[in-house]
């Protein structure tokens, strides 16, 4: 039987991640069968506001297609830092996340929100798992997210790997935008986000973690591109989906490339010589 955990306020991601640093996850292949939730959520303004800022979203009385991945975030977290979870939290890599707009979500809507881990199994890396996110209003799911983490460890070279579409022609395309990303990049979403991940804010802690550098955060990417789609995305009927494919190191520039067609866009987050490809969007509708 499903364990349900009902959860009045957010928790501190802070304390999470320093308790996280003191467990290696435990030894069992199954997953915990809990469901953590949070009802009647009303979006701080202020905070919105700070976070479109920062990820270049216009403040239309809309939620971004990746707000409501914060609002969750939490909740992941407390489900992947529970004593019976098989994998460490601390080193864990956001390796793909997949998110649906049902319908557009105001800022003044109340938002219920569920997350649970599915699907524990092997990478050619070691193991990874989902947590899905479902996010109602009055009974209505609007927003749905898969959040895909990887733990290293024992190696499995035959597992199946989920592959991003073919980017190679979008490799001769000029333009695109060009974003100079500073080594403060990942501090100033942490401060809009509540991600305070040791590898995204200064080289000196993610150094320990195995990162010569700081790292962007997936998600602050992720949303960088979307934003800079605007209005060729439409505000419901989205599937987006996104493969992070190499760590963006802080500070580094890196350079967007879009193809567009009926009912698809497919973009590709590039170094500036377009060398090492950070990451794959593609959203359809």
């Amino acid at each position: 039987m499903t364990k349900e955990i009902t959860l009045e306020s957010a928790p501190d991601l802070r304390r999470i991640y320093a308790t996280a640093a003191l467990r290696r996850g435990s030894s069992s292949d199954t997953l915990p069968d809990v469901r953590v939730s949070r009802a009647g959520i009303r979006v701080d303004l202020d905070e919105l506001v700070a976070y479109s800022h920062v990820c270049r979203f216009p403040v239309d009385g809309l939620l971004p297609a990746t707000y409501p991945h914060l609002v969750a975030f939490p909740l992941q977290m407390t489900v992947m830092s529970s004593d019976r979870f098989p994998l460490p939290l601390m080193g864990a890599v956001h390796v793909e996340n997949r998110i649906e707009v049902r319908r557009p979500v105001g800022t003044d809507e109340a938002l219920d929100v569920s997350v649970w881990a599915q699907d524990l199994r092997p990478h050619r890396r070691g193991r990874q798992v989902d947590l899905v996110s479902e996010v109602g209003v009055r009974g209505e799911v609007v927003w749905r997210g898969v959040s895909t983490y990887l733990s290293r460890g024992q190696e499995h070279p035959e597992a199946p790997v989920s592959e991003p579409p073919s980017v190679g022609p979008l490799a001769s395309v000029g333009g695109g935008p060009v974003w100079r990303l500073g080594e403060g990049t990942g501090r100033a979403y942490a401060s809009v986000s509540g991600d305070w991940n040791p590898i995204h804010v200064h080289a000196l802690t993610a150094r320990p973690l195995g990162f010569p550098s700081a790292i962007a955060h997936g998600m602050y990417s992720y949303a960088r591109t979307l934003a800079s789609l605007g209005p060729r995305l439409p505000g419901a009927g989205l599937t987006s989906r996104v493969w992070f494919r190499k760590p963006v190191r802080l500070p580094s520039t890196v350079r967007l490339r879009t193809a567009f067609e009926g009912g698809r866009t497919l973009s590709v987050l590039e170094d500036a010589k377009g060398e090492v490809e950070h990451a794959v969007v593609e959203n359809t509708w």
